[in-house]
């Protein structure tokens, strides 16, 4: 029985990371410590990929990472349907999952550190953190979008 238990509470800690799939921002209205809904949605609304099916879309998010305005963006490991993307400056680390399938990519909080730590995380979204954090994921999705486009 404790082997069972075991099981479903690793399952259920482990879900998010292999059932990534990126899905319509909706931004709860209801949450009170959050920052406002611009940068929520200049960071984590999603980005239309056109059908372009998934190698491709997977290729725009390296090449979005890598050409990001400013600096580049580590690749930092992936599984099914996501790429996790680091950012290092100043002592402060910022860990994006990059969430992709065939209509959609999203890009949604996983992990921090310094100044960039999520202070109100609700499903994969930043509802409340520093203007710099906005400031440099929002060039990361603008790139990625540019390299949707390219394609």
């Amino acid at each position: 029985m404790k082997v069972k238990t075991l099981f479903c509470s690793l399952s259920m800690m482990l879900s998010p990371l292999l059932m990534a799939q990126p899905s319509p921002l909706s931004i709860k209205e209801s949450v009170k410590f959050k920052s406002s809904d611009r940068y929520i949605r200049a960071v984590h609304q999603e980005i239309e990929t056109r059908n372009i099916g998934l190698d491709k879309t997977r290729y725009a998010i390296l090449m979005g990472m890598l050409k990001t305005r400013g600096f580049a963006w580590i690749y930092d490991g992936e599984g099914e349907g996501y790429i996790l993307a680091r950012f290092d400056y100043r002592g402060d680390t910022n860990v994006m999952r990059i969430e992709y399938d065939e209509s959609l990519v999203q890009l949604k909080y996983q992990d921090a550190l310094g100044d960039f730590q999520c202070e109100n995380l609700i499903e994969g979204i930043c509802y409340k953190n520093d203007r710099g954090y906005y400031n440099y994921i929002k060039n990361l999705r603008a790139s990625i979008a540019q390299q949707l486009q390219h394609l």
